[in-house]
């Protein structure tokens, strides 16, 4: 997949106002903060690869909404700490890593998750999914598992900021949307947001990529 492809893709799914910035994971760890550096001083090299994939990428989104350059370390949650004013998220595949931002006083969240199309490992599709998605995924005509856990991480990354209550895979469902893409709803209460609140997700599929991105106003 091309980063001009997804480029193209974010350009095409995001508002105004959130801006997005896409690099290679595979690149050599460049462009770290001293801090930063220190932070994944300890990971494998292709975590301390992709952390700085998205770092990079992340600092290219927000100086498009004037913010200069900073270090961003991450919580104990692995999120993202983003400076002060903006929201934002990160995702990264083998190939790819996506940053998103946003001024925090027009947008309240922002959540995105980039997978590859692929069919999810052995065991892995009841933890994800429940009966109900499981039924409308056999009758699906383009659907399949990987866009639910993809559309469960967009959604986790963009209400744990606001909640700061980490979901498990059967606290949300991915509902269909008649219209195409995905409704997330909330199975328990979290934070402000009661059980069966619906959140409407942004998704696409290009080439062997899948991509959902919630945003919160």
């Amino acid at each position: 997949m091309s980063l001009s492809g997804v480029e193209a893709t974010l350009a095409r799914l995001l508002p105004e106002g959130v801006m997005f910035a896409v690099e290679d994971p595979r690149a050599a760890a460049t462009g770290l903060y001293p801090e930063e550096v220190a932070h994944v001083a300890r990971a494998v090299p292709k975590r301390q690869r992709e952390f700085a994939a998205g770092r990079r990428a992340a600092r290219a989104a927000f100086a498009k909404l004037g913010q200069g350059p900073a270090p961003l370390l991450a919580a104990k949650s692995r999120a993202p700490i983003w400076p002060q004013g903006i929201v934002g998220s990160i995702s990264h595949c083998n190939d790819l890593c996506i940053a998103v931002c946003a001024h925090g006083e027009a947008f309240r969240a922002l959540g995105v998750d980039i997978e590859e199309r692929a069919p999810l490992p052995a065991g892995v599709l009841d933890m994800v999914t429940n009966a109900e998605e499981r039924a409308w995924l056999a009758t699906a005509e383009s659907a399949a598992p990987i866009d639910i856990f993809s559309a469960k991480e967009a959604t986790y990354k963009a209400l744990y900021p606001l909640t700061q209550k980490m979901l498990g895979f059967h606290d949300l469902m991915i509902v269909p949307h008649r219209e195409g893409g995905y409704f997330a709803q909330l199975m328990v209460p979290a934070g402000a947001f009661e059980t069966g609140t619906q959140f409407l997700l942004l998704s696409d599929n290009f080439e062997s990529h899948v991509i959902h991105i919630m945003i919160l106003v």
